[in-house]
């Protein structure tokens, strides 16, 4: 948290200077309050009513410091949570494909959402209410001295005692904050989960599974939360026991000093508000800080993104012309291997080929280590002389599209489905969505590319989704062209077409999965692997 505040230093100072100024106007209120009273105890209107003016004015400054600062504090906190959450997907970027999938996809959303919402109420807003806190303490314990130095040991001593009674649950606040945190990561995973198998769910009159997934899912939530906040009850009870002891005794040490005439009537008065703001300010700083230092395994969690050692990577160099297979395979979790026999073919550039096999056989998972998302294979596999494994991802990438059978579609229009963010002229686009078959569609509907195909491209038809992610993959105009069964929702008719004008570009290195290898097809080929031959 420390790295936000350095990084927004400025801002953080002009805060602190706006908390200073409040917490001196109301110290000062108090002090003068004993002024007011022994002014009345000597009759003197005179002097009371300047020490009533000048208490006014004091609350008054108190109160416009308030106006500053509320809105100015969110501000700030606003603007470090952006930046954490931008760390955070920059920290995502950088993960491989099986750094990614270690976590689920609910997992991040929980991060950039409830971690969030924690570490803003419970991590930056304490901090400034415990900046505030300290400062009122110091303030208080200073103007005691204008008192009577014995008032001011007393308080000090029962501020230490106040101060370390809440430590002794420390560990296990943290521990519970954390274990809230996992919970909600798992609640937001159900919740995704579940909604998205509505249709399913609808189709099979089991909706009701909604409700009662979610209910327990909620209950599971609800007992990390309430084990939370009874770990920071014990913490606020050990501290306000040293709040009570020391209000109380510095009411009767002041009491006595005043019997004995070492101090003004007016004193008591003034010495009780000075201690209220002492006590209540240490008794809450311990329980508060050990709040601040809860979201310290939440950071941890975030900084594990950027703690991967790997490999440094080689960029890619073309060192011949072909894609090489040389008795590769692949282990699974389980320890078990993908093919009876390492994998060995060559590809060559601008050639055209099929990938048969049965389901099982281990085609995607070719396609995932052509497209350089799995890298721990063994044997080996080099696009122009480059081996996968220590070639930077994002090289590999440039030079080979993969179009998936089950596309992902984007909450957005169907222009920022096909840019992705990227920028590219109208002409393209359309250059692009006629390659793939959807023109005439995107040219009949109200608002062309720029209609809302909505969340997870609802609104389109199974076979649009994957024209739409096709032309997605035309219009970046990579070299090698991985399809894994890109046309299987089109009709034979537009699968044949699109199929024909992939394997006879004569610029393109073409290597498809298929189930249903069309002789039209095979003709153009030039070679099919059939990796049945390996398992």
């Amino acid at each position: 948290m420390s790295t936000y505040i350095k990084a927004y230093w400025k801002e953080n100072l002009l805060l602190l200077f706006i908390i200073t100024v409040g917490a001196g106007a109301q110290i000062l209120a108090g002090i003068l309050n004993a002024r007011a009273l022994n002014s009345l105890i000597a009759f003197n209107w005179t002097q009371f009513f300047w020490s009533m003016l000048a208490i006014v004015l004091m609350l008054g400054l108190y109160v416009l410091s308030l106006l500053f600062r509320i809105p100015y504090e969110a501000k700030v906190i606003q603007l470090m949570v952006t930046q954490i959450r931008t760390d955070i997907t920059e920290s995502l970027q950088d993960l491989t494909y099986q750094e990614f999938h270690q976590h689920e996809a609910s997992a991040f959303i929980s991060w950039l959402n409830n971690d969030i919402t924690t570490i803003e109420s419970t991590g930056f807003t304490n901090l400034y209410a415990c900046i505030t806190m300290i400062i009122e303490a110091l303030f208080a314990t200073v103007s005691l001295i204008f008192f009577h130095w014995g008032i001011v040991l007393f308080a000090f001593a029962i501020s230490l005692l106040t101060y370390f009674l809440p430590m002794l649950v420390k560990k296990r606040v943290q521990d519970s904050t954390l274990e809230m945190t996992q919970e909600q990561e798992k609640f937001v995973g159900t919740v995704t989960s579940v909604l998205q198998g509505f249709d399913t769910l609808f189709s099979y009159n089991l909706v009701s599974r909604i409700r009662d997934r979610v209910y327990q899912a909620s209950q599971d939530l609800a007992d990390k939360k309430v084990d939370q906040r009874k770990q920071l009850t014990y913490s606020a009870i050990l501290g306000a026991s040293g709040n009570l002891l020391g209000q109380s005794g510095i009411l009767v040490l002041t009491g006595y000093l005043a019997l004995q005439q070492i101090v003004t009537i007016g004193s008591i008065n003034a010495t009780e508000a000075l201690s209220n703001k002492i006590f209540n300010s240490v008794g809450n700083i311990t329980n508060t800080i050990l709040e601040i230092k809860s979201v310290t395994p939440i950071f941890e969690k975030f900084q594990s993104l950027k703690n991967t050692d790997r490999p440094q990577s080689q960029s890619f160099e073309v060192a011949n012309n072909t894609i090489s297979l040389n008795q590769l395979n692949y282990t699974y979790d389980q320890g078990d291997q993908l093919w009876d026999q390492g994998v060995s073919y060559d590809f060559t550039q601008n050639g055209k080929y099929a990938i048969l096999g049965p389901s099982g056989s281990g085609k995607s998972t070719l396609f995932n280590i052509l497209n350089g998302k799995l890298t721990d294979y063994q044997g080996s596999l080099r696009i122009c002389g480059n081996e996968i494994k220590e070639t930077r991802g994002e090289d590999i990438r440039e030079e080979v599209m993969y179009l998936d059978q089950t596309p992902y579609i984007f909450e957005g229009t169907i222009l920022d489905n096909i840019s992705l963010g990227e920028t590219f002229s109208e002409d393209q686009v359309w250059q692009a969505l006629a390659e793939a078959g959807l023109t005439d569609y995107v040219k009949g509907l109200a608002n062309g590319l720029d209609t809302p195909v909505g969340e997870g491209g609802r609104s389109l038809s199974g076979g649009q989704k994957q024209r739409l992610a096709l032309a997605r993959g035309f219009i970046r105009h990579k070299n090698i062209v991985l399809v894994d069964e890109g046309t299987s929702s089109l009709d034979q008719e537009a699968a044949l077409n699109i199929e024909r004008n992939l394997v006879t570009n004569p610029q393109l290195t073409v290597i498809m999965i298929t189930h249903n290898l069309r002789s039209e097809i095979e003709a153009e080929l030039d070679g099919v692997l059939d990796l049945a031959q390996f398992i």
